[in-house]
C-alpha cells in the first residue's frame, strides 16, 4: 500500500495534477469582464483648450454610466473666461482580445446638449485576477470632433481604476 501511494505521489509530481497548473488557468485575453468597476476620467480638448473630470462605472457585461464636468472658455470671451458645466453619459462597450475597443455612448450637458457619439480605446495598463485580466488603466479618442466645445476640437481621455464600492444605484 506504502508503494502504490509513493508511485501515485510521484506520478503527480511529473505530471502535474489537470487544472492546478497556474500558468495554464491564466487568461490570455481582455474581455467585457476586463472593464468592471469604478474609474476616474481626464479628459482632455484639443491642445489643452479644455479639460474634464468624471467617474465612470463599468459592469463587466458592456455597460457604462458616467457623470464629468468640464471647464472649458466661454464662447465669444475676448477676457479668457470659463464656462463650468456638468453632465451625464450612459452606454455600452466592446472589448477585443487585444485590449482594443469601442465606446458608443450618449452624453447629456448642462448646457442643454444631447450627442451620441463613439470612441476608440486601449487597455494600457492591466492586473491578473484569478478568471479575467482587470483593466486598471486606458485611454481614449473620441471619433468626431467635440459636441460640447465648438470648432473642431477632439477630445481624448485617460482612465484610472478606483478602488470597488459596489455598483451604482439605479
Amino acid at each position: 500500500m506504502l508503494k502504490m501511494k509513493t508511485a501515485f505521489a510521484a506520478a503527480l509530481i511529473c505530471c502535474g495534477l489537470p487544472g492546478l497548473n497556474t500558468a495554464d488557468a491564466q487568461p490570455r485575453c481582455f474581455s467585457a469582464a476586463s472593464l468592471q468597476g469604478y474609474y476616474a476620467v481626464i479628459g482632455t480638448y484639443g491642445a489643452n483648450v479644455a479639460v474634464a473630470f468624471g467617474v465612470r462605472y463599468f459592469d463587466g457585461n458592456g455597460n457604462f454610466t458616467g457623470s464629468f464636468t468640464l471647464n472649458a472658455p466661454t464662447a465669444g470671451s475676448a477676457t479668457g473666461e470659463r464656462t463650468v458645466s456638468t453632465g451625464t453619459q450612459k452606454g455600452t462597450y466592446t472589448v477585443n482580445c487585444d485590449g482594443t475597443g469601442t465606446f458608443t455612448r450618449v452624453t447629456t450637458s448642462s448646457l442643454g446638449i444631447t450627442a451620441t457619439l463613439v470612441d476608440d480605446f486601449l487597455i494600457t495598463g492591466a492586473s491578473q485576477g484569478f478568471y479575467q485580466l482587470v483593466a486598471t488603466s486606458l485611454s481614449d479618442a473620441q471619433r468626431s470632433p467635440s459636441a460640447l466645445m465648438p470648432g473642431g476640437v477632439f477630445l481624448t481621455r485617460s482612465f484610472t481604476r478606483m478602488p470597488d464600492r459596489g455598483a451604482p444605484s439605479q
